[in-house]
């Protein structure tokens, strides 16, 4: 029996097995099955949503290359998604940068044949016990296993030929994290940002990781230079996109900067300027249920006080 035989017979047992056993079953974490949507964008290029970080899919005869793996809990899910797609397993994994949404699944793409490709700063980070900070609440994260740690890394840009595409994977220093990914289909158009794109929504930079404001101001800038206005992005989270969403968020980014920094430069603490709710204007179509309006308003405010 083949890897995508076996692959499929479990995905398509998983309602059964998860009843067999009360729910327990680990992949299934005792929730429901998450639908993965799938959306050609031509070229034999997909983005995949589901639970976690957006994916990718290149598929050809040189193999199935995919960006990124979301949680460990959506991994057969994933992994059937692209089957369907591609009647085949992956052979190369990207990682956008380190973050569970976006890496969970990488030992069960392992597992499977994929060869994991990352920036060196995202294996360190996978590899070893980190500590996660998200607007003052941290979380400790154990290493992940062997199996998920990247074993081809770079350092700064690395190019790929794949599948008749030209396929760039561009390092955006000190955005998201420390460790970012852009990946470039340079001849089909697309791009896919990681969490250097949060689409129509308050970005999470996670400054503990290496993240900063004007890291992130520079990455979504330089996206924008190398797009054109029939470019498809998939961002990390939120819908397929274009240049003037990357527009969009670079602005709202660099307002909200000036309007916490203003407070900054006031004298006001943190507590005060969360009273005086410097992004308000911004709320109403950017705030989410993840990025909250103080949660984005501490975010900056810790990055901005930092450089002054």
């Amino acid at each position: 029996m083949t890897r995508l035989a076996i692959l499929f017979a479990s995905a398509a047992a998983l309602p059964l097995l998860a009843s067999a056993h009360g729910g327990a079953l680990h992949v299934a974490q005792q929730q429901p099955p998450v639908q993965v949507t799938t959306t050609d964008l031509g070229d034999g290029i997909y983005m995949l949503q589901g639970r976690g970080g957006n994916l990718g899919v290149l598929d050809g005869e040189d193999g199935v290359f995919v960006i990124d793996s979301q949680y460990d809990d959506m991994a057969f899910q994933n992994l059937y998604a692209i089957g369907e797609i591609t009647n085949d397993v992956p052979h190369y994994l990207v990682n956008t940068h380190w973050h569970g949404d976006h890496v969970g699944g990488n030992a069960k793409f392992e597992d499977v044949g994929a060869l994991i490709i990352a920036h060196d700063n995202v294996r360190e980070r996978v590899s070893t016990d980190q500590t996660m900070s998200i607007a003052g609440t941290e979380r400790d994260v154990s290493a992940s296993p062997v199996e998920a740690w990247p074993v081809i890394t770079f350092d700064d840009d690395m190019t790929l030929h794949l599948n008749g595409q030209t396929v760039r994977l561009v390092h955006l220093p000190e955005a998201h994290t420390d460790g970012d990914t852009m990946i470039v289909f340079e001849d089909a158009n697309v791009f896919h940002m990681g969490d250097v794109m949060f689409s129509g929504m308050f970005p999470f930079i996670d400054i503990g990781s290496g993240g900063s404001v004007e890291g992130y101001l520079a990455a979504l800038q330089k996206a924008y230079d190398m797009a054109d206005e029939t470019t498809k992005i998939i961002p990390g989270h939120g819908p397929l996109s274009t240049r003037e969403d990357i527009a969009m968020l670079r602005d709202m980014l660099a307002d909200a900067r000036d309007a916490v920094q203003a407070e900054i430069d006031a004298g006001k603490s943190l507590e005060q300027t969360l009273d005086a709710r410097p992004l308000e204007p911004w709320v109403d179509d950017w705030a989410s249920a993840f990025m909250t309006e103080p949660r984005f308003t501490t975010i900056l405010y810790s990055d901005l006080s930092q450089a002054d």
